[in-house]
């Protein structure tokens, strides 16, 4: 299977490979822009703290790395985030 990226808005829910990533809030946090997930399958859960270019294991699955933080300047939009999946990576956080 390939790589899949997706650009997705605060709290939508993409999923990969059975597992669901929910963007839970993106914001700057001492001049960096983060992100917070919450990764869950069915028999796991974990939330994550992550800045461009880290990658996170979806429980063996393959690995997420967050390629974008797209802070939106205008209050009535939500803030996106562009994902990269890739089924055979394996993560190396931070």
């Amino acid at each position: 299977m390939p790589t899949r990226t997706v650009r997705a808005s605060q709290g939508s829910q993409p999923t990969f490979e059975g597992v669901r990533v929910g963007i839970v809030v993106a914001a700057m946090h001492q001049g960096e822009p983060k992100v917070r997930l919450l990764i869950r399958s069915w028999e796991e859960k974990k939330r994550v703290d992550l800045v461009v270019g880290d990658s996170e294991d979806l429980f063996g699955r393959g690995t997420l790395t967050v390629d974008g933080i797209h802070l939106s300047e205008d209050a009535l939009k939500r803030d996106q985030i562009t994902l990269t999946f890739d089924p055979s990576g394996t993560a190396a956080h931070g």
